[in-house]
């Protein structure tokens, strides 16, 4: 043990060989009470803490879940190597649980089973802290656990709590080198995961104040705000954009026929279609009731009714289950293209959007429209005689 540099025997009323003698008995007394181990590991655990403040912070400054979790991979592989780690996230509209898993730290598609989410909620709604599996195996009987989760080679689980409560959760495998689990590696991975949990949170969150719960699509008033960006994009960069505006047809009947149950299984239905249909730059809504709204970002006219086109013939070749039947619906667009010469708000461009889509049903529904402007639209509508027409 090195005494301060600022210390000397003088300082501390230690000279000569009494000096001496007194400084070995206090290093044995400090030795024989364990306090010089104890301090040793003060030592490493606030490096550890020094280390974890620097991980959240990376963590922080992420804003998709794929990148947390990569981020949080990334940390643990400086320490160790589980067998399995698995993420358990419950989407923001209580419909189900998306999950992630890695095998040997490296992304794995092994389906997880995810009727356990169920169990593992009831363990930690009695005690939300890290557990051992066989803590929960205990506690439910091992008769509970099949194969299919045991060959995860289940050995630490640690809960994703929030304000709302438990709303994920992550499972380590066995280490495949170094034994058991230390405490202070225990420790890092139970708060890196707090940290992941209030970033998950966090990004959930903003996701339900941007999306329709329904849908999953974007909501009425973030499109409204995307929009007017694209158009000061747009006019800034002299590129082409535009928008379409679809409405399924009669679905005020369908309703009336089916319920609206069978009507909200159709519109997420109709969503998948839509969100397979664009790229991820592009941004679809629900505009309101069964009319929906898409961006499609530098995309001339022809790809914005080829588009159009591809999401219509999708959504006319439904056939959504429902109590042994199968329901169809068909769906009227109108198409709108935004262009560098265009000085209007984006209100305007959606106007122009619904006038072709009711041209649509006007014509007979199940049909693309797209807006031209001025005498030469007009002339072109008139002359028109295929399904695809002009206003």
């Amino acid at each position: 043990m090195e005494l301060p540099k600022s210390a000397s025997v003088s300082s501390l009323g230690l000279e000569g060989r009494e000096a001496d003698t007194e400084y070995v008995e206090q290093l044995n007394f400090l030795e024989s009470s364990g306090a010089l181990d104890h301090l040793s590991e003060l030592r490493k655990e606030s490096r550890e803490l020094d280390t974890l403040i620097n991980d959240a912070a990376g963590l922080f400054a992420l804003t998709e879940i794929e990148d947390m979790l990569a981020f949080v991979i990334s940390r643990l592989l400086d320490r160790f190597i589980p067998t399995r780690c698995v993420f358990l996230i419950g989407r923001p509209d209580g419909l189900g649980v998306d999950f992630y898993s890695y095998r040997n730290m490296k992304p794995d598609d092994l389906p997880f089973p995810i009727e356990y989410y169920a169990l593992f909620k009831d363990f930690f709604a009695v005690a939300p802290y890290a557990s051992s599996f066989s803590a929960m195996e205990e506690r439910f009987g091992p008769q509970r656990f099949g194969q299919d989760i045991r060959s995860y080679d289940p050995d630490l689980l640690f809960p994703m709590v929030g304000i709302g409560g438990l709303f994920g959760v992550v499972l380590l495998g066995r280490k495949l080198v170094g034994g058991d689990y230390s405490s202070l590696e225990r420790m890092y991975v139970d708060r890196l995961i707090r940290f992941l949990s209030i970033c998950i949170q966090n990004r959930l969150h903003r996701e339900r104040s941007i999306t329709d719960a329904k849908t999953g699509l974007f909501n009425h008033n973030y499109f409204m705000k995307r929009l007017e960006e694209e158009v000061a994009r747009v006019a800034r960069g002299r590129t082409d954009s535009g928008l379409i505006m679809m409405d399924i047809d009669h679905f005020k009947i369908f309703n009336d026929n089916w319920g609206h149950l069978a009507g909200d299984e159709v519109l997420r239905a109709l969503s998948r279609v839509v969100k397979q249909a664009i790229r991820s730059e592009d941004v679809a809504a629900r505009y309101g009731g069964e009319e929906f709204c898409i961006l499609l970002v530098e995309c001339g006219r022809d790809k914005l009714v080829e588009v159009a086109e591809r999401i219509r013939k999708g959504i006319a070749a439904m056939a959504v289950p429902w109590k042994g039947e199968f329901l169809e619906v068909t769906a009227s667009f109108g198409c709108c293209p935004l262009d560098p010469s265009w000085r209007g708000p984006g209100e305007s461009i959606v106007e122009r959007a619904d006038k072709a889509m009711y041209r649509s049903k006007a014509a007979g529904r199940n049909r693309t429209t797209i807006y031209r402007f001025g005498l030469l639209g007009r002339a072109t509508a008139i002359r028109d005689p295929c399904p695809l027409g002009y206003c």
